[in-house]
């Protein structure tokens, strides 16, 4: 079944943003979202622009090259990600949503980002699993309560390596779902791991937050 607000949305940025620029598609989102702030049918659940800025930092501070995000919905990160990764970079993106893959997949293509991002439709756990590289960077933006289960997974599948950093974002929001993710990251011993506070995307009254973890140990 198709979904009508992430058709909305691509309809929108195909109507409105500049093709072949990604700045230009990120932009169009927000405004599309931002415009419909007190309509619930036009919320999008995307990191947002506050957010995607401290992800923007963290990869270019990180030099961040092979890079796996949990959780595609429309494709917003993906395209974020695509434009501030060098042209030798990648990013594959794993949703179980097939609506999300082929929304995400054009919205990636209208940004002139195919060449670096790539989708993989399924489960994460299951993704996870068919992996064979470690990554430099993990966004983690997926199902909440499977935030833990899946770092776990990535851990012992040997994607996470010395210095990958795991980005987690709306761990403000459902801080009651991160009781086992937190004390993981931040009391193993495994991670250095710090809290920022923001806002949730496009609710400036609501707090939001992101964990960002370094892996220092292999």
């Amino acid at each position: 079944m198709a979904n009508l607000k992430m058709e909305a949305v691509l309809a929108f940025v195909k109507e409105n943003a500049i093709y072949g620029d990604p700045q230009s598609v990120l932009d169009t989102i927000d405004t599309y979202a931002m415009d419909g702030s007190l309509d619930q049918k036009r919320f999008l659940m995307n990191i947002g622009p506050e957010k995607g800025r401290i992800l923007i930092d963290t990869i270019k501070k990180n030099k961040s090259k092979k890079i796996l995000e949990l959780g595609s919905f429309l494709g917003y990160s993906a395209v974020l990600i695509g434009m501030t990764i060098d042209d030798d970079g990648e990013l594959i993106s794993v949703d179980p949503d097939p609506n999300s893959i082929a929304i995400a997949s054009q919205l990636v293509e209208f940004a002139g980002l195919s060449s670096k991002v790539s989708f993989i439709k399924g489960k994460a756990e299951h993704a996870i699993n068919d992996l064979d590289r470690s990554f430099d960077l993990i966004f983690i933006d997926h199902e909440k309560k499977r935030y833990f289960p899946d770092l776990l997974l990535l851990e012992s599948s040997g994607l996470v390596k010395k210095d990958t950093i795991i980005f987690a974002d709306n761990v403000g929001l459902f801080k009651s779902d991160m009781t086992e993710y937190f004390k993981h990251v931040r009391d193993s011993n495994f991670y250095t791991s710090s809290n920022i506070g923001s806002k949730l995307e496009y609710r400036d009254s609501i707090y939001d937050a992101v964990e960002i973890s370094v892996r220092i140990k292999d």
